[in-house]
């Protein structure tokens, strides 16, 4: 069993003040999808943003099992903010893949003033096909200029600039680059703002590039080989998707339990009731097997081995126990889970996002039955 050490619990101790003061009060905001950009500020201030990356860039140089400890109490409480409240994996990227002369240009602004990318790979007919893009980047002397159409891009409303994914090359093998865009840039237009059924609070949408120019400098890798670099991203987005799920089906069986302790039906508590008992016994397991699948994988990551299969089957389960366990959660509060005050639907609804987002559970498992089959 995965035990965290002395250093890393204390650090989850600061997470769960930050959550106790100063995220819980802020819920019914989140809900309003009004997004609390203070506190993404003082999360910068405290290292949290970019936890993964060396002291060198601003960073706290902590490990995916730290990362994935925090991301599970943040969730507990609300998934818009466990997703971005610790990690900067724009910045990781920048970490392995970018020139000297980049890292010099891009950490301070994208780790050190904590202006926050997002990514911008998701097109109208390229979603699980992360290759099968439209948006084109053609070069024009010293730059290129970016012309497409992303959608579905999360947090567009805290980015200040996305990491595009762009063909390059339509002819030679490869022809994807990536591009780190600032949202100001001429050409660069927000569109339709999507009303979600769950994760309120990120405002999730288009984004148009029109004659967008962009200097050579902002390709992040090397020309035509972009894709590789957009899936290491979504391994780590995965898993951190998968502890989210661990952290949403904990915080709403933890709402359950309260509940099934002081309600009382013919004449005593009914967490004396086999039936009820039997609900809290699968959902303490399935939750169990899950963190325990998603601290593996992120022990194999802070030990270098590969995670994309691993990712994958943390995501699958995870996703699938999270959907479980919320629905198990509203069963035994019965009329209570259905009333939005009492906590309980929210956790329902944010938990059908983890089965689509970074990837669908389909993907998944096509990811994983091609390792399986080799």
């Amino acid at each position: 069993m995965f035990a965290l050490t002395e250093e890393q619990q204390l650090m989850v101790s600061s997470a769960k003040e930050f959550i106790e003061a100063e995220l819980k009060p802020r819920i019914p905001e989140l809900e309003a999808n009004q997004f609390p950009a203070d506190l993404i500020d003082k999360l910068h201030e405290l290292g949290f943003m970019n936890m993964m990356l060396p002291e060198e860039y601003g960073g706290l140089g902590e490990r995916m099992t730290t990362h994935m400890a925090i991301v599970e109490e943040f969730a507990k409480v609300n998934l818009t903010m466990a997703i971005v409240a610790n990690q900067n994996m724009v910045g990781e990227l920048l970490l392995d893949f970018a020139t000297e002369e980049q890292k010099k240009l891009f950490f301070p602004k994208y780790s050190e003033d904590g202006n926050w990318a997002g990514f911008g790979f998701t097109e109208p007919t390229a979603g699980s096909d992360a290759g099968g893009i439209q948006t084109t980047a053609v070069k024009d002397g010293d730059d290129w200029i970016i012309n497409g159409q992303k959608t579905f891009i999360s947090y567009i409303n805290i980015c200040s600039a996305f990491l595009v994914s762009a063909k390059t090359n339509e002819t030679d093998e490869g022809g994807i680059s990536l591009f780190l865009v600032e949202k100001d840039l001429p050409g660069v237009e927000v569109g339709s703002i999507f009303h979600k059924l769950g994760m309120h609070g990120s405002e999730t949408g288009e984004l148009f590039f029109k004659d967008v120019r962009v200097p050579s400098i902002y390709m992040i890798g090397t020309e035509n080989w972009g894709l590789p670099l957009v899936l290491k991203v979504l391994d780590e987005a995965r898993l951190a998707i998968a502890m989210c799920g661990v952290g949403m089906a904990q915080g709403a069986l933890d709402i359950a339990k309260a509940f099934v302790k002081e309600r009382e039906q013919f004449g005593r508590k009914i967490k004396s009731f086999q039936g009820i008992k039997w609900y809290i016994a699968e959902m303490e397991t399935k939750i169990s097997a899950a963190r325990a699948l998603v601290y593996d994988v992120a022990n194999d990551y802070d030990n270098g081995r590969l995670i994309t299969v691993g990712t994958a089957k943390a995501k699958l389960f995870s996703a699938q126990m999270c959907m479980e366990v919320t629905d198990m959660a509203i069963q035994l509060c019965g009329g209570y889970g259905l009333v939005d005050d009492f906590g309980l639907e929210r956790y329902f609804r944010d938990a059908k996002i983890l089965s689509i987002t970074e990837g669908t559970s389909e993907i998944m498992k096509v990811l994983i039955a091609q390792d399986a089959l080799r």
